[in-house]
């Protein structure tokens, strides 16, 4: 029976999100406790930033791989590892140059892990398409080894940002070396390619302007409320925002295994199955959050921050729409969909934008949640009218 379960590709993700969730929650804790209200929110908003220009310097072109792959019947791999390499290269050129300019211990901590963050990016999303089992196998090793490092930072180390900077710096470089080394690309076939590359890139923008959208879309709230509420403000947002990932965790397994899928196949079931599971599995532990939250804010991460349960209570109202924009936002740009995907989050960033500048001046961390709950509620019901109407499908197709 367990023989099995792991060699179902959905199975498989799903163990690793449950243990991705376990393992997730104590690196959470020992991190937080490490940091402190303070510095938590100082890590956050590093980690906001490089996120943010991690996609601007992907430049969108991992996101094009599952529409190259279809259009091609694969073997682009090593045309892509080109380009993969070429882009670190300048990226790791660009980031020690400017290290030289900043004062800011904050920026030069950006500018160290951004290289190592969108060349890690690239080729997890790469696996995903090419050997999703060892990207789900190499992610269970690492969030174990952050978890172990986070926890004896905790027990030995003085308070500091550099440490989990650090950290993360090394495991991208680990991880992506495994991939490379695994994948075993043809070295014949990795040269330089300059006409696929400027296909690549004339795809990629607006794939790459729209991953900016959906990042904004979950970022820009630690952006406003780092000028415009408190430092304890965002601490308590942030770590509140950490909560709601794992409740996102379940869809996320999904939506992997359905873009490594969708992408070889065609198939509206799987996509509704997955919508289904999601929905209820993410109803469920909202519910059991209300009930147990507090007591396990207070257990994990300390009295300081049990002003973050009701921040997670507010933003676990929108987990639930934005089940359909993760789920559907893979199908609708693995069948070439991006200006309605793109459209769709833009309009959402907008609003986000909008009730954030209303919202927290009013009401200060709170007012960003209720900005988050507007947006992401829009975000998915559109998304899920798109796939309805583009499937012939209906509403009651869901239950």
């Amino acid at each position: 029976m367990f023989s099995k379960l792991f060699r179902n590709d959905y199975s498989l993700n799903v163990i690793n999100k449950i243990y991705t969730i376990g393992i997730g929650v104590l690196s959470t804790a020992f991190l937080t406790r490490y940091l402190g209200v303070e510095y938590k929110g100082d890590y956050s908003y590093i980690t906001q930033i490089v996120l943010v220009l991690t996609i601007i310097f992907n430049l969108g072109i991992h996101q094009s791989y599952s529409f190259f792959y279809r259009k091609n019947n694969g073997g682009v791999f090593e045309k892509y590892i080109t380009v993969y390499l070429l882009q670190f290269i300048i990226h790791i050129l660009l980031a020690v140059t400017l290290m030289f300019y900043f004062d800011n211990k904050n920026y030069i901590y950006v500018l160290l892990l951004l290289p190592f963050s969108v060349i890690n990016q690239q080729m997890e999303s790469t696996m995903i398409i090419e050997n999703i089992r060892l990207k789900i196998k190499l992610h269970m090793i690492i969030v174990t080894l952050r978890m172990i490092s986070f926890f004896v930072m905790f027990l030995t180390l003085k308070t500091s940002l550099f440490p989990p900077i650090f950290l993360t710096v090394l495991l991208n470089i680990f991880g992506v070396s495994i991939y490379l080394y695994y994948s075993k690309p043809d070295l014949k076939k990795v040269r330089y390619d300059r006409e696929f590359l400027f296909t690549v890139v004339n795809y990629s923008w607006v794939p790459m302007l729209t991953a900016l959208l959906i990042n904004l879309n979950y970022s820009v709230d630690v952006f406003f409320l780092k000028n415009m509420g408190t430092a304890t403000e965002l601490g308590l947002y942030s770590t509140a925002l950490g909560i709601i990932n794992y409740f996102w965790l379940l869809p996320d397994a999904f939506k992997e295994v359905l873009l490594s899928k969708f992408t070889k196949t065609n198939s509206s079931k799987a996509v509704l199955t997955s919508i289904k599971i999601s929905l209820l599995t993410i109803i469920s532990l909202i519910i059991i959050f209300i009930i147990f939250g507090r007591f396990a804010i207070n257990i994990l991460y300390g009295e300081e921050f049990l002003g973050s349960y009701l921040v997670t209570v507010i933003l676990s109202l929108g987990a639930v729409s934005m089940v359909f924009y993760k789920i559907i936002g893979v199908v609708l740009l693995a069948e070439g969909k991006r200006w309605a995907y793109f459209f769709s989050l833009l309009i959402s960033v907008i609003l986000n934008i909008v009730a954030n500048i209303f919202f927290i001046p009013i009401f200060g961390m709170y007012g960003a949640a209720y900005a988050s709950v507007i947006s992401y509620s829009v975000c998915g019901i559109i998304f899920l009218m798109q796939f309805l109407k583009g499937h012939g499908l209906k509403i009651k197709d869901l239950f």
